[in-house]
């Protein structure tokens, strides 16, 4: 019998500080069931496999013990909304710039390059603030922290604007991800913040 599976199930489920009884409900089980599950005293069915991967957001391989890692990394890209797209992680980031990618690749081959430099510089910009505080080794970054970040931003200005330039004019409408509606959400909510100081209603 596979013991990794009621270890992980159980550690999942303190991780995410529920009672055996409330995760139950959710996977749609009895308490009763899932108990047998985390103790290894029953083994499940692929529909309850499958439902406390999607519940707990890890792979079904990690469950079973096949990987130590909690998602496929090829997860992160499949263009299927999942339930988790509604909210707003690390998991909605990467499959929305993928898809982003993707759509705009599509139009304009240049695309592709363009948009990994800019997303390249926008993960640079946050490895400076690391390194600046000391998280990564000091000879990583080899300009003043000062300068990088004022060219990176310019550079990541300069490469949207190629974007636009590129563009042809037939464009073809994408998919509605919920992953990319998400992320836009959440970013014009930061935006409104921000201007709030500014306006009467933080929406103008």
């Amino acid at each position: 019998m596979n013991t990794v599976f009621p270890a992980r199930l159980s550690a999942l489920r303190r991780e995410r500080g529920l009672t055996q009884k409330d995760a139950a409900a959710a996977m749609g089980i009895s308490g009763a069931l899932l108990s047998h599950y985390e103790k290894g005293i029953r083994e499940c069915g692929l529909d309850f496999l499958c439902a406390a991967a999607a519940f707990y957001d890890v792979s079904c391989d990690y469950l079973l013990g096949v990987s130590n890692t909690r998602r496929a990394f090829n997860e992160q890209f499949d263009e299927r909304d999942t339930v988790q797209d509604r909210e707003f992680r690390t998991g909605t980031l990467f499959r929305a710039a993928t898809m982003l990618s993707d759509a705009l690749a599509a139009v304009n081959p240049a695309a592709a390059d363009l948009l990994r430099s800019y997303f390249a510089l926008a993960i640079y910009r946050v490895a400076l603030q690391a390194h600046d505080e000391g998280v990564l080794p000091a000879e990583w970054v080899s300009l003043p922290t000062s300068t990088a970040e004022a060219l990176s931003a310019a550079l990541m200005v300069d490469l949207m604007q190629k974007l636009h330039a590129d563009t042809p004019e037939q464009k073809p409408k994408m998919a509605k991800p919920v992953c990319v509606q998400t992320i836009v959400e959440n970013s014009e909510q930061l935006l409104r913040r921000a201007l709030a100081p500014f306006t009467e209603d933080g929406k103008q």
